[in-house]
């Protein structure tokens, strides 16, 4: 029967295959293979942190070595930037010195223009008055605001005949302005004058603030003449 002759195969199977005893592992045996595993983890975890560790120390130390060269190329950089901004400064502040400095020649130069013409213009007036039928004329006469209600007068005196012999006498003057729609008139101070050939008066006269003159008249007069022999009139200041 098959039964049976399947039996019989499966004990000359057993019978025919050589018996192997194989030890039984206790929990002791256990529990050594599990702590060599253990072992052999954390040697190999241990191992590759510290592979990790010096790659990252040497990856870092490569980025600190890059971070310092190129700290170093911007301080150059910086250093260069510093030393041009510093010539640009100096070059800046010898242009400023050249240029006060040619400044203050041209405002010398100017005021000695100034001076020369007005010099030049003094002695065309004089060249200028001829007139010999009077002892004294004027040759100038102005009126100019030096601000704040103040105005100066300038005045130049030429002697015509008998120019040998000292003119004495006194300068008499006086302005008249308007305020707040009214006539008012201020008179200067005689001043006793004596010269040869001409004579250049000057002086300041303080009027009321927002006034406004109107005639500035200078007279001349002898000791021995109550009437001025010489006048002059400068109108609107």
């Amino acid at each position: 029967m098959p039964i049976k002759r399947f039996y019989r195969l499966q004990r000359a199977r057993l019978t025919a295959a050589p018996l192997s005893l194989q030890p039984v592992i206790g929990w002791r045996g256990r529990l050594l293979r599990i702590f060599f595993l253990l072992c052999i983890s954390a040697s190999l975890l241990g191992l590759g942190g510290y592979l990790g560790f010096q790659y990252a120390l040497n990856r870092n130390a490569l980025s600190a070595a890059e971070k310092v060269q190129r700290l170093a190329s911007q301080s150059e950089q910086l250093g260069a930037v510093q030393a041009k901004q510093q010539l640009l400064e100096q070059q800046i502040k010898v242009g400023q010195g050249e240029r006060n400095g040619l400044l203050q020649a041209l405002t010398a130069a100017q005021g000695e223009l100034a001076g020369k013409q007005e010099t030049l213009a003094f002695f065309e007036s004089l060249l200028q008055s001829n007139d010999r039928s009077r002892a004294v004329s004027f040759s100038a006469c102005e009126l100019q605001s030096v601000g704040a209600g103040r105005w100066r007068y300038r005045l130049l005196l030429v002697q015509g005949m008998d120019r040998s012999t000292e003119f004495a006498g006194r300068l008499q003057a006086s302005v008249q302005f308007q305020e707040h729609g009214k006539r008012q008139s201020q008179q200067i101070e005689p001043l006793t004058v004596k010269f040869s050939h001409y004579l250049r008066q000057e002086g300041e006269l303080t009027l009321p603030v927002g006034a406004v003159p109107q005639v500035f008249e200078a007279r001349v007069f002898t000791d021995s003449n109550k009437q001025a022999i010489a006048s002059c009139q400068k109108k609107g200041g």
